[in-house]
């Protein structure tokens, strides 16, 4: 088996060839089955509706530059598959994403073969795959994203020293409940006994939800945003950012960062903090010159990633729910207030489309809506017909996403925005890098 066959084996798991089956006892069989890798190492787990993979990239910079061998396993990639495992910052080779599959694949069929309601789906075998790697090339420290939710979600099958919750918006309500605090309840479910917790940005209500539940597990700490750390003097300019961060045991000024975006320092504070609580349970010191340097070339793909292209400023911004869109207003509004912006525009049909659209006809001067590279994009014209309620603003409709795309950079804008949805995102920086490995994801 190649790569791209391997590929295109795995997302035939995820079109729905493979049942999805809430909880955990797939991947606790299938992790026992292959030795259970995750015992090898130490973990920060991180979940929360938006900033988590900016806060687990963040986190596997700072340690990464602390000298500690750091895995990171992130959801969803936009590029390629292997961005989403990933030592010290390196994603797998396409070899290694192969040879550690095969290395696993027996004990997924043997599950099946068991009982086929066992056979594992695709995030299941993913995760497994990234645990066996990291401890297969003995990482001292793993960050691990949860994919949806918490409770339920393959990734909390690991032991964590720390469970950072970033924040508590509505997403995926149908899977996780449409209240804030079924959320955090279904969020706070990665909490274990001796953890030390770290809360972000989170509304009271939702915010007692988790302590509740940090208390009855008996975590070890809470730590939280705005009370026990936060940051102050924010400078913003295009990939060179600036905050004071005031922390849980430091103080540090003048902290230098390249990602983008008005709602980085809420996820890189949230970051340093759980790097505090790490070091702190385990005795190590962080040390302030290498933090600094590691922080200097931190950035988060996909999120206010600018791209140039053909002289053109190509914006990447996956704001993919209704607090997505909010920040990217907002942070539209720091880094290119007087410019003439054009956006390209995919969301799933599974959002809250309505409430999405309210905000973007305020923010471009022309808005160009196509289908999202993904079985879950099925009535893309939905999307446009929302905008046309809210809007004066200039909407085109070309359902094909390459011809979108082409068209898009045909118009004569200051700034290009492609945003909504991440798959969109990312299929669109793989024709700009002229690479993509899951054309049918």
């Amino acid at each position: 088996m190649n790569f791209d066959q391997l590929v295109n084996t795995l997302y035939g798991r995820r079109a729905g060839n493979v049942k999805i089956k809430l909880g955990l006892e797939r991947i606790q069989k299938l992790i026992e089955a292959i030795g259970n890798p995750h015992k090898n190492f130490k973990v920060i787990h991180v979940a929360g509706t938006n900033g988590k993979g900016s806060i687990t990239k963040a986190l596997a910079t700072i340690f990464s530059g602390q000298g500690l061998k750091t895995g990171s396993f992130i959801s969803p990639h936009l590029v390629s598959i292997t961005e989403r495992i990933n030592i010290n910052n390196s994603q797998i080779s396409k070899e290694e994403f192969v040879k550690v599959y095969q290395e696993i694949e027996p004990a997924i069929y043997s599950l099946k073969e068991t009982d086929p309601e066992m056979e594992p789906s695709f995030f299941e075998i993913i995760t497994a795959m990234a645990l066996k790697y990291f401890a297969d090339n003995k990482v001292e420290l793993a960050i691990m994203e949860v994919g949806l939710g918490g409770r339920l979600d393959s990734t909390n099958v690991v032991d964590s020293d720390v469970s950072v919750i970033s924040t508590i918006q509505k997403d995926h309500i149908k899977i996780l409940g449409d209240t804030l605090e079924a959320i955090a309840g279904e969020k706070a479910g990665i909490i274990k006994k001796g953890n030390i917790v770290v809360l972000g940005d989170i509304p009271e209500s939702p915010k007692k939800v988790i302590k509740e539940k940090a208390k009855s597990v008996d975590a070890l700490k809470l730590y939280e945003y705005d009370k026990d750390f936060k940051f102050s003097k924010t400078r913003y300019s295009m990939n060179w950012n600036m905050i004071n961060y005031s922390g849980i045991s430091k103080t540090y000024d003048d902290l230098v960062f390249k990602s983008n975006g008005s709602y980085q320092p809420h996820n890189l504070s949230v970051a340093i903090a759980a790097a505090e609580s790490f070091c702190e349970k385990n005795q190590m010191n962080l040390d302030e010159t290498k933090l600094r340097e590691s922080l200097k070339t931190y950035s988060w793909e996909g999120r206010f990633e600018l791209i140039e292209y053909n002289n053109k400023r190509i914006i990447l911004e996956g704001a993919h729910n209704v607090d997505g869109i909010k920040m990217l207003k907002k942070t539209v509004s720091l880094y290119t207030p007087f410019s003439r912006k054009i956006a390209l525009i995919g969301i799933l049909d599974d959002k809250d489309i309505s409430e999405m659209v309210e905000e973007i006809p305020s923010i471009f001067e022309k808005i160009i809506v196509t289908s999202v590279p993904s079985h879950r994009s099925v009535n893309p014209k939905n999307v446009r017909e929302e905008l046309q309620k809210h809007s004066k603003t200039v909407i085109e409709y070309i359902e094909n996403t390459e011809k979108a795309f082409e068209h898009f950079l045909k118009e004569s804008y200051d700034y290009y925005f492609v945003t909504g949805s991440l798959y969109l995102v990312g299929y669109i920086k793989g024709l700009l890098l002229n690479k993509r490995d899951d054309k049918n994801a």
